[in-house]
């Protein structure tokens, strides 16, 4: 069992506060591997390192907090419908889907599509400004030109 003050340095991170946010950010895939110690004093299972690892991993190639939450959660929802589908367990996928289990990717596809809506703007905005701009001198070239006698 892991303490949050030793998954500072286990993870990697400067303050137990980033350990205490990660933690909040995939609380409920945690749940299982939480406990309470002395002076309700947070614990860690080893599955759960495992979990705050991947998270963190996510995090490190440029995902912020949120983002990397959803994508863990989605991969792992993606995992144990490929286990149910190789086990058989057709009946338990179905029951899934549309269930519970779509909110993790629901959130991510939601947010990505925010995302682009709001590339799209900026692109239009700059497509926009430089047509506006199209043939103009770029304020600092009539600096250029000035001759000084």
């Amino acid at each position: 069992m892991y303490t949050v003050r030793e998954l500072v340095s286990i993870l990697g991170l400067t303050t137990e506060n980033q350990v205490r946010n990660r933690i909040e950010a995939i609380r409920d895939l945690l749940l299982p591997h939480l406990r309470r110690g002395p002076n309700n004093q947070l614990l860690l299972t080893e599955e759960g390192l495992r979990l705050l690892r991947d998270l963190q991993a996510l995090c490190e190639t440029g995902h912020t907090l949120k983002e990397a939450s959803n994508l863990l959660r989605f991969r792992l929802e993606s995992d144990e419908e490929a286990n149910a589908r190789h086990l058989g367990e057709t009946g338990k996928n179905q029951e899934k889907v549309g269930g519970k289990g779509d909110e993790g990717w629901r959130a991510l596809v939601e947010h990505l599509a925010q995302e682009v809506r709001d590339l799209s703007e900026r692109v239009r905005l700059l497509e926009a400004r430089l047509q506006a701009q199209t043939g103009q001198k770029a304020w600092w070239e009539r600096w250029r030109d000035l001759k000084i006698s």
